[in-house]
């Protein structure tokens, strides 16, 4: 079992890498996520927000960047699961397509690196940290596809 300081370093690690890696050898996370690409050198920090009304919902505001939303997209358009026009959900039990992989890792660092809103509680957090450690993170996804007029506001 992990200790505190170990937790943190691990969580670290994973965020940012070794300390010996360079930025310039690899690309940061503010590459993917939104508002991402900004010349200012820092990191962008996720910022998480609890949904009110929906207990366990949490949003992630510009978590990745136009340009990935587009190569996420066609990535699912690839897969060919939306091909018929009577199929608009697909869902995947353990190997996933390395899209998603990706997509599960940044959803990782993001829980790892981030801000919590002011109005969430200071124990809450996007994800449970026994769960944050879990290989895989995810073993099950599910993707919807949403035509205009569809999605009805509650």
């Amino acid at each position: 079992m992990e200790d505190g300081a170990d937790f943190q370093r691990r969580a670290l690690r994973e965020a940012f890498g070794d300390s010996s890696d360079s930025d310039a050898d690899s690309p940061s996370a503010a590459d993917s996520r939104g508002g991402g690409g900004g010349g200012g050198g820092e990191r962008d920090r996720a910022r998480w927000e609890m949904v009110e009304g929906v207990k366990g919902l949490w949003l992630c505001p510009n978590f990745l960047s136009p340009k990935n939303q587009s190569s996420l997209l066609s990535a699912v358009n690839r897969e060919g699961w939306f091909s018929d026009d009577a199929h608009n959900q697909a869902m995947r039990f353990g190997d996933f397509p390395e899209w998603a992989t990706e997509l599960t890792r940044l959803v990782r660092e993001a829980v790892c690196v981030s801000e919590i809103s002011s109005r969430a509680d200071q124990e809450a957090c996007p994800l449970p940290l026994d769960l944050l450690w879990r290989e895989p993170l995810f073993d099950q996804l599910i993707a919807n596809v949403y035509k205009p007029g569809n999605l009805r506001a509650c």
